[in-house]
C-alpha cells in the first residue's frame, strides 16, 4: 500500500510541475530549455567506461574474431584491430570500439515476441528500407534514417540490430570490414 501511494504522490508532483511550467509558458511567452551539463555528462561516461567490459572472443583468426552474447544468443565477428565493448547494464550488446572516436558502430538484442507492434513501428520509422542478405540466409532489413543506418536481423522472439553511424569518408573506406560484421551477425537455436 505504501509503495502505490508513494508512487501516486511521485505522478501528482510531476504532473503539477509540468503544469505548472506549461501555465508559466502561456503566461511569459518564454519556453523551457533544459541545459546539458558537461561535467555530469563526463563524470557518467567516466563510469560507464570504468565498468565496460570487453567481450570475450571465439575462433580468433589474424583478421577477425568472433563475439558471442550469452543473453540473445547472437555472434558476430569484428576486424582483429577492433574491440567490441559491453557498456550495458544488462548484457544486451557491444559497442564497437574502431579506432576512430566520430564512428559510432553497435550490436545489440532486444525481445520482440509480444511486442511485434513495436518493432514494426520501429521499421515504419525508417526514411527508406531495403531487403538485406545476412550470411548465413536470414533475410533481414537495412533501415536509413538520415545518415544513421540500421540493419535489421529478425527472429521470431528477437531483434539483432546493427547501428552504424560516421562520416561518409570513414564508412566508404572501412565498407569491406563493416559488411563482414553485419553479414557475420546470426542466432543459435539454443542461447546459453
Amino acid at each position: 500500500m505504501k509503495t502505490i501511494i508513494s508512487i501516486t504522490v511521485c505522478i501528482c508532483f510531476i504532473t503539477s510541475c509540468k503544469q505548472n511550467i506549461s501555465k508559466q509558458e502561456k503566461e511569459t511567452g518564454d519556453t523551457l530549455t533544459v541545459e546539458k551539463n558537461p561535467a555530469t555528462d563526463n563524470f557518467l561516461e567516466k563510469i560507464i567506461n570504468e565498468e565496460a567490459e570487453e567481450a570475450n572472443y571465439n575462433n580468433t583468426s589474424s583478421n577477425f574474431k568472433k563475439v558471442y552474447n550469452e543473453r540473445f544468443g547472437f555472434s558476430f565477428e569484428v576486424p582483429a584491430q577492433w574491440k567490441a565493448v559491453d557498456k550495458s547494464n544488462n548484457g544486451d550488446g557491444y559497442f564497437l570500439e574502431t579506432g576512430n572516436a566520430s564512428a559510432d558502430v553497435r550490436i545489440f538484442g532486444a525481445n520482440i515476441e509480444g511486442n511485434e507492434v513495436l518493432a514494426e513501428m520501429e521499421v515504419k520509422s525508417c526514411n527508406r528500407t531495403e531487403k538485406f542478405s545476412f550470411a548465413d540466409g536470414n533475410n533481414g532489413i537495412k533501415c536509413f534514417q538520415g545518415k544513421d543506418i540500421y540493419y535489421y536481423y529478425d527472429t521470431k522472439k528477437l531483434r539483432i540490430t546493427c547501428y552504424i553511424k560516421g562520416d561518409e569518408k570513414w564508412i566508404a573506406d572501412n565498407n569491406e570490414s563493416l559488411m563482414r560484421v553485419v553479414k557475420s551477425i546470426t542466432v543459435s537455436e539454443n542461447p546459453s
